[in-house]
């Protein structure tokens, strides 16, 4: 029985980002435990892990600006929009402190006195959770533009997009520690040792918001199969010009940037991505509702984000699975763990669940009562 449009656009959006929290958990554990020995540059089980292990991050941004990009559109009083906004810069706003302070080198913020200069770098890094906050921000600034002078904000997002995935070859010829200090340079330049600066990374969530607000314009979210048919084309049209870009590079320079600089790796993952919409939303069709469990997880991903890291790889204030089991597995065992965290994170989500709809509303009824 084919679900009503209605389901179908939550499932698929619930779907979307709940593969994208799979990947995630499941990437971050294999990365903890597998043992070196696996780990071979040659091995095609391996490679083919590390691939869709990158598409953790693009199919997370562009899940989060599909989201936003519906949620903006979706809104045409001004009242209404005005809450939303309210409620994106703070979630933005939430994502980046929080970013900062899962990677803070002390216990407390006042204490640094025993703190080297590799910790404040590791400190200001921007990893995943920054990266969302500050280009939510830009999005929202872009919408607010389009709606106050008229003017499609899907094309501008588009634009922007571009301008960052270029931006990732220019950010290389500048030495931005030279000319901005450490908090601001991290942003823009990996040599910091950010995983995720704004180009090309950014890109992904502009990405997701111009396909979300298109989506949502057309009615393409009511026509889920129509849905299908133009995420696999425009997927499929980005893979192929990913390998065509790596193949004149090969043919004019003899050599290859896919996993450096080259704008072909940003296409092909941003094609795959599509391709996996394209499935969800297929599957969207077929699926009458999704378990509870996976609906609550979908909703708690911020908070098992920052609970299975801080588990895995340790903090401030707790050591991690890293230093107890780091890089010790074999295959199998490392399959049991990610089996495991997977099964205390749905746990977590669950406990989280209780508590904000049950515990906490209880809490606050007898705090009016005193």
């Amino acid at each position: 029985m084919v679900a009503d449009l209605r389901s179908q656009r939550v499932i698929y959006i619930d779907l979307l980002r709940f593969c994208a929290i799979f990947l995630m958990v499941h990437g971050h554990t294999v990365d903890v435990l597998l043992s070196n020995e696996f780990r071979k540059p040659d091995s095609i089980g391996f490679n083919t892990w590390l691939f869709f292990r990158g598409l953790t991050a693009p199919l997370f941004l562009f899940a989060s600006g599909f989201i936003y990009g519906v949620r903006f559109r979706r809104t045409d009083s001004e009242e209404k929009f005005r809450k939303i906004k309210i409620k994106t810069i703070k979630r933005a706003l939430l994502l980046i402190v929080i970013g900062y302070l899962m990677k803070s080198p002390t216990p407390t913020i006042i204490n640094w006195e025993s703190v080297t200069y590799q910790m404040i770098q590791l400190f200001y890094a921007i990893d995943i959770l920054q990266l969302i906050g500050a280009s939510l921000i830009i999005f929202l600034f872009m919408e607010i533009l389009a709606r106050k002078f008229k003017y499609d904000a899907a094309r501008y997002l588009i634009l922007i997009s571009i301008l960052f995935v270029l931006g990732r070859q220019l950010s290389t010829l500048v030495d931005w520690e030279e000319h901005f200090p450490l908090q601001i340079s991290s942003w823009f330049s990996q040599r910091t040792g950010s995983l995720f600066p704004l180009f090309p990374w950014g890109a992904y969530l502009f990405l997701g918001g111009a396909v979300g607000i298109y989506f949502q314009r057309k009615n393409f979210l009511s026509n889920m199969i129509h849905l299908t048919k133009v995420q696999l084309k425009i997927g499929i049209i980005f893979i192929l010009s990913a390998f065509l870009i790596n193949f004149m590079e090969i043919i004019f320079f003899n050599m290859s940037t896919l996993w450096s600089t080259s704008p072909a790796l940003f296409y092909a993952r941003f094609g795959t991505v599509l391709i996996f919409g394209s499935l969800f939303s297929i599957l969207s069709l077929y699926i009458k509702r999704i378990p509870k469990f996976l609906y609550n997880a979908s909703k708690n991903s911020l908070w098992i984000y920052v609970v299975h890291v801080m588990l895995l790889y340790g903090s401030s204030w707790n050591r991690g699975v890293k230093d107890f089991l780091g890089y010790k597995c074999n295959v199998g065992e490392t399959v049991l763990g990610v089996i495991a965290m997977w099964f205390l994170m749905i746990l977590f989500s669950e406990a989280l669940t209780y508590y904000f709809n049950i515990i906490s509303p209880s809490i606050k009824k007898k705090l009016k009562l005193i």
